[in-house]
Formats: structure tokens, sequence, C-alpha cells
């Protein structure tokens, strides 16, 4: 049968498009009209509608939200797993995002869950993402879970963007500060070093620190250069096992600045995904098995798998997550209310809400005060080396040339 291509606008107003077989334009737009959608425009697909799109620059993550995002649309609409995800594949923008539903669908006509055949591909879709799938699917509420889910990753996302805007003007000026000093050391000072030895003076102590720092690093600069690369790879690489993922994890927990800020952030997608799961009709034990599966930082995940071992044992929520020592007291307070109230995942989502909020206000906070603080530590770092050259300057004898 031929292939159309279509957009259509659901019941909720928003705009779906897609590629399908079938008989002829007509034909497909009774099919879509039978599962509530109103076809505004059908046309034969030429060649670019069949085939994923590239991306360009827009990232991974970008894809994948919309991804979610328009397979929730569809199911909402009526169509079945396989279908939504056939048409979700052909219009995904990045290709390994598109290979990546194709497989699912895939695995999903030989009969796997769907979160399952997401979890096959962990670089496409993160586990918080695999761990709603699961309670949409388990408690009769894909549509939905998917439709909070994208809700969810465009929430991080916005977040990141802001966060890597923020960046660019500090990341742009320690770039520049720190290749100044490396010129200044590298090649500055051990001129002036020849110089003052000629001179036979007494240097001053801070000129003799100064000058020993800037021979140090002319004469075994690639040495630590290679130093500091084996020190970034090893940490990536113990990074990159369980334990040190999770002792890496529980140490920038205890930061004073990062620290509080990725508490907040564990806080807001435990609140979210605890909701959704809650919502969609999950027990209070798994659906705290699947929040830790969420989280991206292993220390707290290990602390909401304590904590749903103390609530099997018969303790309260809150209570158990008060004493992780992680989550803010607010949020905690916000749950506690929500069980005395039998309002448990409104008030999670409220809590994730306000954590959320706080979050970015106290990142707007730190960037603003990372910019004049760059520009306090080069400043003394140059004002150091002006003021040690001019003393040594100023301490030669005029007869001394």
């Amino acid at each position: 049968m031929p292939a159309f291509a279509y957009r259509a606008a659901s019941a909720s107003g928003r705009t779906v498009r897609g590629v399908e077989e079938a008989e002829s334009a007509p034909a497909l737009e009774r099919q879509l009209g039978a599962r509530g959608l109103y076809p505004l425009h059908v046309a034969p697909a030429s060649a670019a509608d069949a085939e994923p799109r590239r991306a360009g620059f827009r990232g991974r993550r970008a894809d994948v939200v919309e991804a979610v995002r328009y397979l929730a649309t569809l199911l909402d609409a009526g169509f079945p797993l396989d279908r939504a995800l056939g048409a979700v594949a052909r219009v995904v923008a990045r290709q390994d995002v598109a290979q990546a539903v194709a497989d699912a669908r895939e695995r999903v006509r030989g009969g796997a869950w769907l979160e399952q055949a997401m979890a096959a591909h962990p670089r496409v879709f993160p586990r918080f993402a695999v761990g709603m799938v699961r309670a949409g699917e388990r408690g009769g509420h894909l549509a939905q879970a998917l439709d909070r889910l994208a809700g969810q990753m465009e929430r991080e996302q916005a977040l990141r963007s802001r966060l890597a805007s923020a960046m660019v003007y500090p990341a742009v000026m320690l770039t520049v500060g720190a290749g100044a000093l490396a010129v200044l050391f590298v090649y500055v000072l051990p001129r002036f070093v020849a110089l003052l030895e000629d001179t036979g003076s007494t240097l001053p102590r801070s000129t003799a620190t100064l000058l020993a720092a800037g021979r140090f690093v002319s004469d075994w600069w690639m040495a630590i250069v290679l130093v500091l690369a084996a020190l970034v790879g090893g940490l990536a690489a113990w990074r990159g096992t369980d334990e040190g993922r999770a002792a890496t994890d529980r140490i920038l927990l205890g930061v004073p600045v990062i620290g509080g800020l990725k508490r907040r952030a564990a806080a807001a997608r435990l609140g979210r995904s605890l909701s959704t799961l809650l919502s969609s009709g999950l027990p209070i034990l798994p659906a705290l098995e699947v929040a830790a599966e969420s989280q991206a930082d292993a220390a707290v995940a290990a602390e909401v798998l304590r904590v749903r071992e103390e609530v099997r044992a018969g303790d309260r929520l809150a209570p158990s997550l008060r004493r992780t020592g992680i989550f803010p007291f607010v949020f905690v307070q916000m749950v506690d209310v929500g069980e005395e109230s039998g309002r448990l995942p409104e008030m999670l989502d409220r809590g994730a809400a306000a954590m959320e909020g706080e979050l970015e206000r106290r990142l707007d906070r730190m960037l603003r005060l990372l910019e004049p603080l760059l520009i306090v530590v080069f400043g003394g770092i140059v004002g150091f080396v002006a003021l040690s050259l001019l003393q040594a300057i100023y301490g030669i004898r005029a007869d001394a040339f």
C-alpha cells in the first residue's frame, strides 16, 4: 500500500505529524478520524518524509523529548502501540533515536513490554524514563505517564539549557585567564629570571617564590599535562564503576554549594516520578523501587531503596526521608502533609515544583556570583605577579647594570 504523510489535530489541540500506509488519502483520513484526530493535511509521502531527518545541531535529549511527547499524543488519540512507535520512528530527527525507537517497536512486536524495549537503549532513554514508563504500563495509564515524562524531561532540558547559556561567559573568561597565566609562567617569567640573575641582587621572598613556580612550570609543563590527563582519565574510569559512581555522588552531596543543588534536584525528580507512579495506581513499595531507579545520583538511589525497606517495615514515608539527611526540609514537610491528608501524589507534585523553583533561584544566584568571583581571582593572581616583579625591579641597584 502507498504511504501518506499527514498532519492532524488531536482533541486537546496538539498537532500530530506522521507517515502511515493506507489504500488512499480519504481512507487514511477516515482512519485518523476514527482515532479522534482531525486531519489537516494528507499527501503522498516522499522519500524525505519516510526517512528520519538529520538533527543538525540539536542534542539527543531534545529529540528524545519530542519522540516521547509524540508517542504520548498518538497513544492518547487511540493509536495501537505498535503503529505509534512506527510513526515516531519515521518522523524523529536524530538517526540514533529513530533506530532506538524502531528497535523498541520490534521488541514490542516480539512480546516485550515497552519499558523493557526502552531499557535496551540506555544511551537514548534515561533510567527515570524507563521507570515512569514501567509504572504507566503496569497501571494502565501509559499515555498519561508518557505525557508527564515528556513534561519532566522538557523542564530538565530547559534547566540544562539555561545553565549552559549562563556558563558561556564564565567558561570563556576562565579559558582566557588560564591561557594568559600559562603564557606568563612559560614564556615571560623564564626571561625575567635571566635578567635578575645577571644583576646579582637579592630577590624578595615573593619574587623568589614566583620565579621558582615559573621555572617549575616551564621545565615540567609536559609532565604536568600528562599527570593531569592521567588523573582525569583514572577518575572517569573509576566513576564508570558502580562503587566509584556511588562514592563520587556521595562526596558531591557533601560539597557546600553543589550538594545543595544536587539535593534539590534529587527531591524534584523523586517527587515527580513518585507522584506519577502513585497516580498511575502503583502501590508505594514498588513505586519507591521504580523511583529509586529513576534517580541519576547513585547515592540518592541507595537512600531511596533504604527508605523503601523502612516503609516496608511499617514506617511512614516522611520520617524515613527525613532520616536520610538528603532531602530538604520543605520537601519532607509537604510529603508529611500529603500522608496525613491522604493527598500524597498531589503534595509530592507540589513539593517537586517547589524544589525546581528553588533550584532555579539558587542557580541564578550562583551564576551571578561566579562572574565577579572569577574577576577577583584572576585579578588577584595577576596583581600578585605584577607586584612581585615590581618589588624585584625596584630592589635592583643602579650600578648592577
